[in-house]
């Protein structure tokens, strides 16, 4: 499938409550857009999360729970040797890694279906994290947005929103230079979540 396919299908899976399958389309997109953004950079784990870290700008406010995620650090969680990942870290070993490999995603990791409008939580405790559908259509905004892909096109009334207004995917592929000034005035929120180890690791 080519990257624009996948960008779509992923729309239409979430469109359909199919969360995973969305998740999982959305992950392999960034895949593509991270090879293409750093093209010299061979190994796939290193240039993803440098992709995924390069648009926290863009993740934050899409996201919507008024993290900064550049500073935020998940102690509550360890992945292998890594006792305090990032999101980028997360987003990759645990949702990308589990569906590239078809096995499923650990159970203390999950997506959860916001509730209403445009309010999304996070959730975590000892040794789990529990992130908000929405991750969904920010992983897709990163790819939608990235100049690396500004050569892609698609037809049709597929979107993506932010702060209430609607964006056709058509007419910004690549245009993250013109969407920067929007996304920064919907991410003047940013809060560093702090001392996340206080809730322990399960043992």
């Amino acid at each position: 499938m080519r990257l624009t396919q996948h960008v779509l299908c992923a729309i239409d899976d979430a469109d359909a409550g199919k969360f995973d399958a969305a998740l999982m389309n959305a992950c392999i997109a960034i895949d593509a857009t991270s090879k293409r953004l750093f093209p010299s950079e061979r190994r796939v784990r290193v240039r993803y999360i440098k992709c995924l870290r390069h648009y926290y700008w863009l993740l934050e406010p899409m996201i919507g729970v008024g993290i900064n995620f550049s500073e935020t650090r998940f102690s509550n969680v360890q992945l292998g040797k890594n006792k305090a990942p990032d999101l980028a870290e997360i987003i990759y070993e645990v949702f990308r890694c589990s569906h590239a490999h078809g096995e499923e995603v650990p159970a203390q990791f999950s997506v959860v279906q916001s509730e209403g409008g445009f309010s999304s939580q996070l959730l975590f405790g000892p040794g789990n994290l529990h992130i908000p559908d929405c991750v969904v259509w920010a992983l897709l905004s990163v790819v939608v947005f990235s100049k690396a892909n500004r050569l892609e096109t698609t037809a049709g009334a597929y979107y993506l929103s932010l702060g209430g207004d609607r964006y056709l995917i058509r007419d910004w592929w690549g245009r993250e230079d013109d969407f920067k000034p929007i996304a920064e005035g919907q991410n003047r929120v940013k809060v560093i979540l702090d001392g996340l180890d206080r809730f322990g690791r399960p043992t």
